[in-house]
């Protein structure tokens, strides 16, 4: 049986290397989910990472994602509590490693997810893992922009059951934050891309 050392190095381990996914699949892009008639874009900050990792720091989030992302993350950086416990962490850190694949194969989103603590409006998920959004808000809960952002990441099977519905997603489309128009498409499970996106997206695609 691992030591408790041993557990927590691989812990460590499994953050160090959900930080370089994260860094080189999601941070510095936003994804835009078309289903239906409906549509909603999705950032990945770096200071959100810490949230869907499942462990506790006195670190700032960005400094937490910075050390991981480096490797420099230390044992003594974290830790669990019985909100965030060690098996809560063992299960999600898979999964976070995976966390791409919610952004670029067939997902279904979800509406209204009910959890203990919170409702999420939006959340995607893969009927293995779920991740939770919420509006990006600033301290007095104002809306800063359209965009929503990572808050949970959950592990179980009963997270249709735990939302008011669900649809397939029809389109995903990718862009580097830097720029103004979609010009990645990462999902196509639909013959005609809706006129309403067309703003959104490079002329590329209508052509």
């Amino acid at each position: 049986m691992a030591t408790k050392t041993e557990k927590k190095n691989t812990i460590r381990q499994e953050i160090i290397e959900s930080a370089g996914v994260y860094s080189r699949r999601l941070a510095g892009k936003t994804f835009l989910f078309v289903y239906g008639d409906e549509f909603f874009e999705v950032a990945f900050p770096i200071d959100h990472f810490l949230h869907l990792t499942g462990v506790e720091t006195k670190l700032s989030p960005k400094d937490f994602y910075r050390n991981a992302k480096r490797g420099l993350l230390t044992t003594a950086q974290f830790y669990f509590s019985a909100r965030h416990s060690y098996a809560n962490a063992k299960r999600k850190l898979p999964c976070l490693k995976r966390l791409p694949e919610l952004t670029d194969r067939v997902v279904c989103i979800l509406k209204n997810m009910q959890t203990v603590t919170i409702i999420y409006k939006i959340s995607v998920t893969n009927l293995e893992f779920t991740l939770g959004l919420t509006e990006n808000t600033d301290f007095y809960g104002n809306r800063v922009n359209e965009y929503f952002l990572p808050m949970s990441l959950r592990v179980e099977d009963s997270s249709v059951e735990k939302s008011a519905g669900g649809e397939v997603v029809d389109f995903i489309f990718e862009r580097d934050a830097s720029k103004m128009k979609y010009d990645v498409m990462l999902v196509n499970d639909k013959d005609k891309i809706p006129e309403r996106i067309k703003c959104l997206i490079s002329d590329s695609f209508f052509k």
